[in-house]
């Protein structure tokens, strides 16, 4: 099996170039909502351990885990690369901490250039690209200016629109039924948008990890089948 590394460290930059790749980016709200103990639980040590146990399950699933890199990136007041795209198998154990407030846009504008710079790096290498994902989950209402807003829109509508990517996202907690931000989401997203009853993220991962399965059996801009959503999740009729 071939594999190219970084020149700075042991994680190889692609494994088994010779299949087809997928990127899969997590774009994770760690705002101080995402801390509070709701139900004897606080969403960010639930979304910790989902994260973790969805590597765990990836990792032994042998048709999947070498076509499918992840990167993580944390937003609040600001951004954080808690782990720059690499084989699933090297992704660190994600041990993420709440503050702040949720400003969205900067961190979906570089989530969105690194999901562009590692399409052309499958290609670099000779692996054809398969549509990459950006999942948000969050459980508010941005609060970027308007401007960087709807440039932002722009900028995620023409990917989206041009085939070249899909965002979705999770929304969790009370934001689940608050209108404003579905509506804010939707904007971002189009139809992909989902609401998560309670804050276990097991089911919406593993479907996730299905969702990555059945794409690692087709070939590139081939329709795939989608996956049945767990019964904790439902998408949102808005649009």
């Amino acid at each position: 099996m071939e594999q190219f590394s970084f020149n700075n460290g042991n994680i190889p930059e692609i494994i088994n170039a010779s299949e087809h790749h997928m990127a899969l980016l997590f774009l994770l709200d760690t705002s101080g909502s995402m801390e509070q103990m709701i139900g004897g639980k606080t969403p960010i040590k639930e979304l910790n351990n989902a994260m973790n146990r969805f590597k765990d399950e990836v990792c032994r699933d042998e048709q999947t885990k070498d076509i499918l890199d992840v990167a993580v990136v944390e937003f609040n007041n600001e951004y954080r690369i808690v782990q720059e795209f690499s084989p699933i198998e090297y992704l660190k154990p994600v041990e993420l901490e709440a503050s702040g407030q949720t400003f969205i846009c900067k961190p979906l504008d570089v989530a969105l250039d690194m999901i562009t710079e590692r399409s052309r790096l499958y290609r670099r290498h000779g692996a054809e690209p398969y549509k990459p994902w950006v999942v948000i989950i969050t459980d508010g209402m941005a609060m970027d200016d308007e401007s960087s807003f709807n440039s932002m829109i722009q900028k995620t509508n023409e990917l989206v629109n041009a085939e070249k990517v899909a965002v979705w996202s999770l929304v969790v907690g009370e934001a689940a039924n608050n209108l404003e931000v579905l509506e804010m989401l939707h904007k971002l997203c189009g139809k992909r948008v989902l609401k998560l009853e309670g804050f276990d993220f097991s089911g919406f991962l593993d479907w996730a990890h299905k969702s990555m399965r059945a794409v690692s059996q087709s070939s590139p801009g081939d329709k795939v089948k989608g996956q049945a959503l767990p019964s904790t999740v439902t998408i949102d009729d808005l649009m």
